[in-house]
């Protein structure tokens, strides 16, 4: 188990530093014409910036995860609606970051805890 949450730990580091995966599996396409591995399944980012989720839309695939980044000076979360299925961010401090996977395909719909007015769609295929 101490295992799987260093290979875990040092995958997530990867993606967050723009070089390999998302969470625990790494997928590469084929090489390119210069012998290149692309990643696949890169992490796409939400900025949480003047009490909006920008962009408040996005499409992304089955197994994705989309980096939510604060830059408001205040909380924020990115919480499930009721018929979304994802885990909670929890609170997500100005400042910090929080990553999310996206499992369930379907419209996954999410608002924040504090600013309910606060509203966006993943679009998960």
């Amino acid at each position: 188990m101490a295992r799987i949450m260093k290979l875990s730990h040092t995958l997530l580091t990867w993606a967050y530093l723009g070089v390999a995966a998302t969470s625990m599996t790494v997928s590469a396409a084929s090489n390119n014409a210069n012998g290149v591995r692309h990643a696949t399944k890169t992490p796409i980012t939400v900025t949480i910036d003047a009490f909006q989720f920008q962009p408040d839309k996005i499409r992304i695939k089955r197994g994705q995860s989309v980096i939510f980044i604060n830059k408001d000076e205040v909380p924020h979360t990115v919480t499930p609606d009721k018929n979304a299925h994802f885990v909670p961010s929890g609170i997500i401090k100005g400042g910090e970051q929080h990553e999310v996977l996206f499992e369930s395909v379907g419209i996954q719909d999410y608002s924040c805890d504090f600013h309910p007015s606060m509203r966006g769609r993943v679009i998960v295929k």
